[in-house]
């Protein structure tokens, strides 16, 4: 939880950020010539070192440029080539929003003008460090340029010394949210809340223009049923959402249960907003190249997953594990490894749940033409009880050994550990048809977990 440093890389001195990436572009490899440009343009020849290691720090831990063989990153080539100094701008605070921890500062302006207080160096440094932004020195100056950085990509416009207005339309334009819908995701109840992240959740995948409401509510009170009042659904839940934009519905009231026929669909309004604002955490644990392809329909999934193409295939069991993680309730925490480290064959992730009671699962995947082996999954029994893990998921575009099904149900039988067992089958089916497919394979596996669980020996009380 840091902010970039920005060492004499603050708009007064750069001006133009295009400039210093155009220099390096020109006379990369040659360094001495990329720094004596540097020295020569932004500090008057001064023959220091804030040419040579500042700037290059500076591009180097923002991503933008490489130190060997010295060039320019792809992020690097994206800002240097756009067609103004306005949109070079945001071309750069986009980055650092996406990539580190820029939304912060986003958030801070917006809470200190709430409370009409003025957006100095400490104010802004005390607010930050509030929400959990590490490392801000006492003379540190790194959060007032990136401020000063996005008033130059009009995000904010300053007004006068201390105060800044937020250009809502800009920020909409690069976020995909609004500070005043940021707002109102927050003033909402648990409940509301909740229902909105379930049905996000749900309109990413489901192909049908209306949704049914009794779907959306089921997952509700079935996943945090301590938020919702059956008797009270109507009145708290889908009027309110109704009422301020979030949703449509196609029902008539009825009466004893709340509302939970008839159908809904989500409004253009909360399908702009990013998933990672719906979903807490999921921006800071999801790799930045994955952000934009969460929302692909589950058949493009399918395709890549099929691809001829090493890469495609890899990105597609990404999105899969992504999908059924979203799609069964739980919050992804953590890739123990991504695709490209596994010649895009395999894919392992860490997610948990809290519903009733807090859940940790292993996702392992697998996107091979050969069955998945005994000595595959194993290895995860290991690995589970390293990390504390609950549940093992092994999920397969082809099949399980025989030996497999026996291991898991011996393990499940005779551990705190339970096994579920995902194969091609249940994975073309639930791409072709949605969630249902999955939840109803996820409840059939809890079903006989319990079964079998139900023989565990139960220690009296002493």
């Amino acid at each position: 939880m840091r902010l970039p440093s920005f060492n004499d890389f603050s708009p007064g001195i750069i001006h133009d950020v295009r400039k210093p990436l155009e220099i390096l572009d020109k006379f990369a490899p040659d360094f001495d010539t990329v720094v004596a440009e540097w020295d020569r343009m932004f500090f008057n020849n001064a023959g220091n070192k804030r040419a040579r290691t500042n700037i290059t720090a500076t591009l180097a831990n923002l991503g933008l440029m490489e130190r060997s063989p010295l060039c320019l990153t792809d992020t690097g080539k994206n800002i240097m080539v756009a067609p103004n100094q306005i949109e070079a701008s945001r071309r750069l605070i986009e980055h650092i929003i996406k990539n580190y921890n820029g939304k912060f500062i986003i958030e801070a302006v917006k809470n200190l003008s709430a409370r009409s207080e003025k957006i100095q160096k400490e104010s802004l440094k005390k607010e930050l460090e509030r929400m959990k932004i590490e490392n801000l020195s006492t003379g540190t100056t790194d959060h007032t340029t990136l401020l000063n950085w996005m008033v130059s990509a009009e995000l904010f416009i300053k007004k006068k010394k201390g105060e800044f207005e937020v250009n809502e339309e800009v920020i909409k334009i690069m976020l995909g949210v609004t500070t005043k819908e940021i707002s109102e995701l927050e003033k909402l109840p648990d409940g509301a809340r909740i229902f909105l992240q379930i049905l996000r959740k749900k309109a990413e995948y489901e192909d049908s223009e209306k949704i049914p409401t009794k779907l959306i509510l089921d997952e509700c009170l079935r996943d945090k049923p301590r938020y919702f009042k059956e008797d009270q659904i109507n009145s708290t839940i889908l009027k309110p959402l109704e009422k301020d934009g979030w949703i449509s519905r196609y029902t008539q009231q009825v009466r004893g249960r709340g509302g939970k026929s008839g159908f809904l669909k989500p409004t253009k309004k909360l399908m702009e907003i990013p998933i990672e604002t719906i979903i807490r955490d999921f921006d800071s644990i999801v790799p930045p190249e994955l952000h934009e392809k969460i929302n692909l329909p589950l058949i493009e999934v399918k395709r890549l997953l099929y691809s001829e193409e090493k890469f495609e295939r890899g990105l597609g069991l990404e999105l899969l594990v992504l999908k059924m993680i979203l799609d069964i309730g739980l919050e992804p925490r953590k890739f123990r490894i991504r695709s490209k480290e596994t010649a895009y064959a395999e894919v392992d992730l860490v997610a948990e749940g809290k519903n009733l009671l807090f859940s940790r699962w292993n996702f392992q995947c697998k996107n091979t033409k050969s069955n998945v082996s005994l000595g595959d999954v194993a290895k995860e029994v290991g690995i589970a009880i390293y990390s504390k893990a609950h549940v093992v998921v092994v999920v397969t575009t082809s099949d399980f050994s025989s030996e497999v099904s026996k291991f898991a149900q011996a393990i499940t039988q005779d551990t705190h550990l339970q096994f579920l067992l995902i194969d091609k089958t249940v994975v073309n089916d639930y791409l072709a048809k949605g969630a249902s497919i999955l939840l109803d394979h996820v409840y059939k596996n809890a079903a006989e977990v319990m079964r079998k669980k139900q023989s565990q020996a139960i220690s009296p009380a002493q």
